[in-house]
């Protein structure tokens, strides 16, 4: 199973493998083997790859398997396994095996082992 962990996150709707999760602003979230946590609340997942998608904003996020997409802007990103899409600015992005696409400017760096890179 996959580990996923968001913070700060700004926007008002986030996508987990086709499910719609409303977070607070400033929320994290936690997705850790089945399970999604988001403060108090809990929800139960059983798919083996999760892939996310941000509308909006988010500090961070990070993902064991999985891909990731934000709309907005973001902070530092990781996954060891996917693509990651960033509509806005991001900052730091890593990926081992995947493909990396920002259409904002980024102020760190972009890092995959085997993947393309599309910045614009």
């Amino acid at each position: 199973m996959a580990t996923i962990v968001c913070s700060n996150v700004n926007g008002s709707n986030i996508q987990v493998n086709g499910r719609t999760i409303q977070a607070p602003p400033g929320s994290s979230i936690t997705i850790d083997g089945d399970k999604i946590i988001i403060g108090d609340n809990e929800l139960v997942i059983k798919d083996k790859v999760i892939n996310i998608s941000i509308e909006g904003t988010v500090g961070s996020a990070s993902t064991s398997s999985g891909s990731i997409k934000v709309t907005g802007s973001s902070g530092n990103l990781t996954t060891s396994s996917g693509d990651i899409s960033v509509g806005g600015n991001a900052s730091n992005i890593t990926t081992m095996s995947g493909d990396v696409d920002v259409k904002g400017s980024v102020s760190g760096n972009i890092s995959t082992m085997s993947g393309d890179v599309s910045h614009h």
